[in-house]
């Protein structure tokens, strides 16, 4: 699980440095994708926040810091008086779209020149340690 964990590490710094020039992070990617994903509606910051696996505040945070950059605009909830949603900017979505891009140029050159069939057999290993652990609990031994 080691090799995994620092292939997602090396994937998430790479992103970092590739969406620089875009001014994001690949977290504020992931919180624009969040947004976007949410439709025309907007996105609820508990939404945002179930996305990117953080708390409301922590999501709340993003939005504010997204909305300050122009990405993303906020209008209150017409079913929660409490509560905002967040949908993007035209400048926002050009942003995503560019960042998109990169990102798949990114995965693009990061399996190029990889046999076929071991990338099959990598997606293959993936989805059964996905379903291993989506299908077990996992208990403390005393």
């Amino acid at each position: 699980m080691d090799a995994l964990k620092a292939a997602h590490l090396a994937r998430q710094r790479a992103a970092d440095r590739a969406f620089q020039a875009y001014g994001l992070s690949q977290r504020a990617h992931a919180a624009l994708q969040a947004v976007d994903q949410a439709g025309p509606d907007g996105a609820r910051p508990s939404a945002v926040a179930d996305s990117l696996g953080v708390s409301r505040a922590a999501a709340t945070t993003f939005i504010q810091r997204l909305e300050a950059r122009g990405l993303v605009e906020t209008t209150p909830d017409a079913d929660d008086d409490r509560g905002v949603r967040a949908t993007l900017t035209r400048h926002g979505v050009e942003v995503l779209l560019r960042a998109g891009q990169l990102d798949r140029r990114l995965a693009a050159r990061t399996v190029e020149g990889l046999p076929a069939s071991s990338l099959q057999r990598a997606v293959h290993l993936l989805d059964e340690l996905r379903r291993r652990f989506e299908g077990k609990e996992i208990k403390l031994i005393p």
